[in-house]
């Protein structure tokens, strides 16, 4: 195909732009996209096709020709891209021109129109507050906490004692209301959502399901300021929707307000966000709708590209389908690898697209096995290295993606000890992580609590239950820490001995005497490092993390906190001594946070967080089975994998790979965290990589010891002088 890139509108010449400028340098289809007016369509636009701008310049041509802005609907799925939108649009037909039009969330919209309509429907007493993510966590704790904790609390929906993930369980409902299912069938509903749950779990989520729509409720809700209903964000959607579909005169209002309704990223709607967008352009009819199935990796969220974009014909049967298949973005090796892995897609062919390349071949792709994450690191930083010595690339042209957080940790140690600046995007550094920042405590209270470092650790930790006293009795407050730091300075001594020293109430005596028993414990464990962290975890923590936390780090993504756990004791196994660790993890941090403010910095986040990013130069590291995909995501029938349970996860390496430009990079570990691994079954999926496959697995088989890699030989320096920083008293 030889169409070219698209021609930007000149920003100088933006407000006396006109229609016929707009159109300049569309190729055909997006010519068709750009002029369509009237009625239904949808828009499959595949990777770096130039769908927002194809979709922003028929706005300003709409508006050009006397649509009035505020009759025109744009939604998008996130405010970051729902403002440079906005800014962009301003850009071509100035933002006066565009005074009034609607461009914003799902959740935005819906809300904007509760606000307007909720008081008038139900009077006074109708006020709703928002169930933030504050009062989300403490009433979760209190519908699963035990009921001799919350005596005081109504019997539903609180203290029903049940032992289960928060995050998983509120991610399950949210999924299930995304849908359109309710409370009341709550067990069919999430049956349906997760096929392989057992019946035990799925009652128990059904339940929690109930319990937590009756804590938004007037009466039980305890944390409301003045007696009224919470809604959520799922909720938002639900009621707005709801109200338009149930009330007529609502509908009404909404239905004639917009002339035209626009959707983009319409592959990651769920169900109720497909109604809605529907049923406000139902008066119109003008639903135009832009997506790429390829790309739908939100199942978590409840949305599922089979009942709504591949639904569309349905629908519309009238409506319009517009390819548009031209890939300016990335050179044509690039794109054919992407459309072998997606050809292998369970999708109805009327929806499929396959990308054509606008430039020639470049680059062609790098495949490396590694002995584990640790050398995958130091080979990836070694690549890097090549192409920035080759001043081919600045930092900032440059990511390294994941399947989860937890994976990030050999690559910034490997970034960290290489002198390379890096920035997380959409997540924080590994050793900044709060779980692991506990766990080091516990660590650093084990080596030396009278320290300046074991003050700050045993004020972390303090308040933490053990398997002996849970949060409640073990929580002594902030109240309590500032009476023992008071005692500490009368006494000219550490936090933890003025916690021996002082005379505390009953209560308080109780939870500081466990707190030490502990910390005991914890040092008694052995003179490993691993064996001290994994004595801390078994001290009760990781039941503190799933009760209070949950497992889920991100909102479904699969990152999880105890496998960032998981992978700190892996990671310790190359410390002779705990002292040598701990001052590893403190140059660690304090150089994170240095390379944090660069300008310049290699990208690293996880392959959700690419989603609609660009690079010339992309790793995707952990390509390998149980990591890409994703174990979490993996289903078994009589021991035989479901195909179906790949098809997001290979999305999700569709993404990945398309984010790059010039060249990308696949690598993956044979063994990770003591398990051995092997390639993922992604890669038979590209015969275009098949020789390159075979060469990486011939390497790996030669690689040499990563213990003797240059990055394991920093973390033998960087330990040396830990005794430096460390007194020898170690009595707990």
């Amino acid at each position: 195909m030889s169409a070219s890139p698209i021609i930007p509108v000149s920003p100088a010449a933006s407000r006396s732009v006109s229609a016929s400028d707009l159109e300049d340098g569309l190729n055909a289809q997006q010519q068709e996209a750009f002029l369509h007016t009237r009625g239904a369509a949808l828009v499959l636009a595949g990777a770096g096709s130039g769908k927002t701008t194809v979709l922003l310049r028929r706005i300003a041509r709409l508006i050009l020709e006397g649509a009035d802005p505020e009759r025109i609907l744009v939604t998008t799925f996130t405010k970051r891209a729902a403002q440079e939108m906005a800014d962009r649009l301003h850009l071509l037909i100035g933002e006066e021109a565009t005074t009034g039009i609607w461009i914003g969330t799902f959740h935005a919209h819906c809300l904007r129109i509760l606000k307007k309509e909720w008081s008038e429907l139900y009077g006074k007493e109708g006020k709703f507050e928002l169930a933030d993510e504050g009062w989300q966590k403490r009433v979760i704790r209190g519908i699963l906490g035990k009921p001799d904790q919350y005596v005081k609390l109504p019997s539903p929906p609180f203290g029903q004692n049940m032992r289960m993930d928060p995050k998983s369980a509120l991610l399950a409902v949210s999924a299930a209301k995304n849908q359109g299912q309710t409370a009341e069938n709550g067990e069919s509903a999430i049956a349906n959502l997760y096929p392989d749950w057992e019946p035990p779990a799925v009652e128990s989520a059904a339940k929690f399901w109930r319990c937590y729509e009756m804590a938004k409720e007037k009466q039980y809700d305890l944390l409301a300021k003045v007696p009224s209903r919470r809604l959520d964000f799922d909720d938002l959607l639900i009621e707005a929707y709801t109200m338009l579909r149930d009330n007529p005169a609502v509908r009404m209002r909404y239905r004639e307000k917009f002339d035209y309704v626009l959707v983009d990223e319409t592959q990651d709607t769920s169900m109720v966000q497909w109604e809605f967008a529907r049923l406000m352009a139902d008066w119109s009819g003008n639903l135009f709708l832009v997506g790429d199935v390829g790309q739908s990796i939100y199942g978590f969220r409840g949305c599922d590209p089979r009942l709504t974009v591949m639904a569309f014909q349905k629908a519309f049967p009238r409506g319009d389908i517009i390819r548009l298949p031209a890939n300016y973005r990335s050179q044509e090796m690039v794109v054919t690898v992407a459309n072998e892995l997606i050809a292998h897609a369970n999708l109805d062919d009327r929806y499929r697209l396959l990308m054509e390349p606008t430039r020639p071949s470049g680059l062609d792709p790098g495949l490396a096995q590694h002995v584990d994450a640790e050398a995958e690191a130091a080979g990836v930083v070694e690549r890097v290295r090549e192409k920035l010595n080759a001043g081919r690339l600045a930092f900032k042209e440059v990511a390294i993606l994941y399947r989860t957080n937890a994976y990030s940790r050999a690559f910034e140690d490997a970034l960290i000890a290489s002198g390379i600046p890096y920035a997380i995007t959409g997540g924080t550094g590994f050793y900044n992580r709060r779980e692991v920042k506990d766990l080091l405590a516990y660590l650093q209270l084990s080596v030396n609590p009278h320290c300046p470092a074991g003050d700050e650790a045993a004020k972390r930790v303090l308040n933490i239950g053990s398997k002996r006293l849970g949060k409640t009795t073990r929580m002594l407050g902030r109240a309590f820490i500032t009476q023992v730091e008071a005692l500490a300075e009368k006494n000219h001594c550490s936090f933890y001995e003025a916690l021996r020293k002082g005379a505390f109430k009953t209560a308080q005596d109780v939870a500081v005497r466990d707190f030490r028993r502990q910390i005991q414990e914890i040092h008694d464990a052995g003179e490993t490092v691993a064996a001290r962290l994994t004595a801390a975890r078994q001290t009760g923590y990781d039941d503190y993390v799933l009760a209070e936390e949950g497992d889920s780090e991100d909102d479904g993504e699969g990152s999880s906190r105890l496998d960032n756990l998981d992978e700190l004791i892996a990671a310790s196994a190359r410390f002779f001594a705990p002292e040598a660790m701990l001052t590893f993890v403190a140059g660690q941090i304090r150089k994170a946070n240095e390379s944090s403010r660069a300008l310049d910095a290699v990208n690293l986040m996880t392959i959700h967080r690419a989603k609609g990013l660009e690079w010339p130069c992309v790793f995707v590291v952990g390509f390998a089975m149980n990591l890409l995909p994703h174990h979490r995501c993996l289903r078994y029938v009589d021991g035989e994998l479901l195909p179906e349970s790949l098809e997001e996860e290979r999305r999700l390496a569709y993404v990945a790979i398309t984010r790059a430009r010039e060249q990308f990079f696949l690598s993956w570990p044979q063994y990770h965290n003591g398990k051995a691994l092997g390639p993922s079954p992604f890669l038979a999926e590209m015969p275009t990589l098949a020789p390159l496959v075979a060469t990486a697995l011939h390497s790996a088989s030669e690689e040499r010891d990563p213990d003797e890699d240059e990055a394991a030989a920093y973390f033998a320096d960087s330990s040396d002088d830990f005794a430096d920083d460390y007194d020898d008293e170690t009595d707990v």
